[in-house]
């Protein structure tokens, strides 16, 4: 299994950790990004500091970092127009 680091907020207790986690696999009509840059907004400060509580949070921990860039690594099936 190939791993890679993501930035995680444990909610409970609101401590920033950088983990290994499994690499996501590309569903259909997905596709993976190998993540070059990664900012932080607005919406990451306030998990961190409490003031946003996200509500379909299916787990107490969330990884930060939504706005990405990079390059694609791999397509999924169904995916048309793009390639690895």
């Amino acid at each position: 299994m190939q791993l890679m680091q993501a930035a995680r907020l444990h909610i409970p207790s609101r401590t920033l950790t950088v983990e290994e986690v499994p690499v996501p696999a590309p569903g259909p009509g997905q596709v993976l990004v190998k993540v070059e840059a990664a900012g932080v907004c607005l919406s990451d400060v306030h998990l961190i500091d409490g003031t946003l509580t996200p509500v379909h949070l299916q787990r107490d921990t969330v990884t930060l970092g939504h706005e990405v860039s990079g390059t694609i690594a791999e397509c999924g099936p169904d995916v048309t127009g793009w390639t690895a």
